[in-house]
């Protein structure tokens, strides 16, 4: 232990008798630790903000089509979806399904591409959907009679009348050859993701495009009627309830159309989808960290040449202490423990930097994210830079341990 200690001893003093050559051979490990914690931690942020907006509504699930054994997507009809509310009762709170059409509106403003959401009443309080601000949702009896009604965004308003104020007037839709005057009964918050959306669209130079939600009953009018949905959503009443919620509404839908085989609907939950995000997130995290990481490699070298400059400026002390009896194995630890100083020191400083990059883009919330320290990626970190200084440094230690007494000493 006395001798590990008056290694370290050794090493440091030589550190600081050359502060400017020792603090630029940190450098690359200093950028290589900075740069891989700090990515780390943004994907983690990333990671957990893409989790928790997919787990947003833990009580919403997703009854669809399976595909692997039905060939038709417009099985699930509005039949169905009533047939669902009355047997499961109060244990769900709305059933929803859409199907997006493209179209194109004329006010006189003029005209813009328009995309439709043919819907049903519960789609007011689907998932994701923003609240309603003014006016009202339709209803059943809208939806039964096919009216030509339609709910709106604040920011579609804007752009096909100049204001919001816009409850109870009316616009011609076509879409394809059919045309329908359709009246505004509601408008909805526009929601912060749809604004950076239009503002992306409009910096790129690309027209400005309305989203319109109309009874799916109306798509009639049109001259294509929508029979049925490829997937339904369903929220719980009760998130607790929630698998059994969509267990039983599959069941229900198989028994319901058995001609169509043993298990034509299946289930997908949320929770599925955080998983599979939180997977991607974690291979993208891991690549780019993986790239920052060869900074750490191109450190290393620099660690390996910095060491053979120092055998070489000291080969007189090598030579004198050989010659007093100094073993090989000990010249190679008094080496091995500098260049792991180094790259210690250098992992260290890396991790403190990285740290606070990580803090201060968390806090300012730069370009919306917010980064999360990783615990497991500063130990790694910690271990990798020690061990670049190892791995890096045993070529110039075995070369100075190999040193005979008498050439060391006749070289200077």
């Amino acid at each position: 232990m006395g001798q590990f200690l008056e290694y370290v001893k050794m090493a440091l003093d030589n550190i600081r008798a050359n502060k400017g050559r020792s603090f630029l051979t940190m450098l690359g490990i200093i950028i290589g630790i900075t740069s891989v914690v700090t990515i780390v931690s943004i994907g983690n942020g990333l990671k957990n903000d893409v989790v928790d907006a997919t787990n947003m509504q833990t009580n919403t699930v997703t009854v669809q089509v399976n595909t692997e054994e039905v060939t038709q997507t417009d099985v699930i009809t509005g039949e169905d979806m009533m047939f669902l509310q009355d047997a499961l009762g109060s244990s769900v709170k709305n059933i929803s399904a859409s199907q997006t059409m493209s179209g194109k509106c004329t006010t006189r403003k003029g005209t813009f591409d328009a995309y439709v959401t043919m819907t049903t009443p519960d789609y007011e309080n689907a998932q994701y959907t923003s609240p309603l601000v003014k006016g009202n949702y339709f209803t059943e009896s809208d939806m039964e009679s096919g009216r030509p009604v339609c709910v709106i965004d604040e920011m579609t308003a804007r752009y096909l009348f100049g204001n919001t104020n816009v409850v109870g007037m009316s616009f011609e839709l076509a879409i394809d050859s059919g045309i329908q005057e359709v009246t505004i009964l509601g408008i909805r918050e526009t929601s912060d993701d749809m604004m950076e959306v239009e503002a992306t669209y409009q910096a790129m130079g690309m027209p400005e495009s309305i989203s319109i939600e109309v009874p799916y009953t109306l798509s009639e009018a049109f001259g294509q009627p929508i029979e049925g949905f490829y997937s339904v959503s369903l929220t719980a009443a009760d998130s607790e309830n929630t698998s059994q919620v969509a267990s039983t509404a599959v069941q229900l839908l198989n028994s319901r159309h058995q001609d169509l085989g043993d298990t034509p609907f299946m289930q997908q939950r949320p929770i599925d989808l955080s998983d599979m995000m939180g997977a991607v997130m974690d291979g993208v995290t891991a690549f780019v960290a993986l790239v920052a990481a060869i900074s750490l490699v191109v450190g290393g070298i620099g660690v390996m040449n910095i060491m053979l400059v120092s055998v070489t400026e000291r080969t007189r002390e090598i030579g004198i202490r050989k010659a007093l009896g100094a073993k090989t194995g000990s010249i190679i630890a008094q080496f091995l423990c500098e260049s792991a100083i180094i790259s210690g020191m250098g992992g260290v400083i890396g991790i403190l930097l990285g740290g606070g990059l990580t803090a201060l883009i968390s806090a300012l919330e730069i370009g919306g994210i917010h980064a999360s320290l990783s615990l497991p990626a500063v130990i790694i970190a910690t271990l990798f830079s020690c061990g670049v200084g190892i791995v890096f440094g045993i070529y110039p230690a075995r070369k100075a341990a190999r040193l005979s007494p008498i050439e060391a000493l006749r070289r200077m």
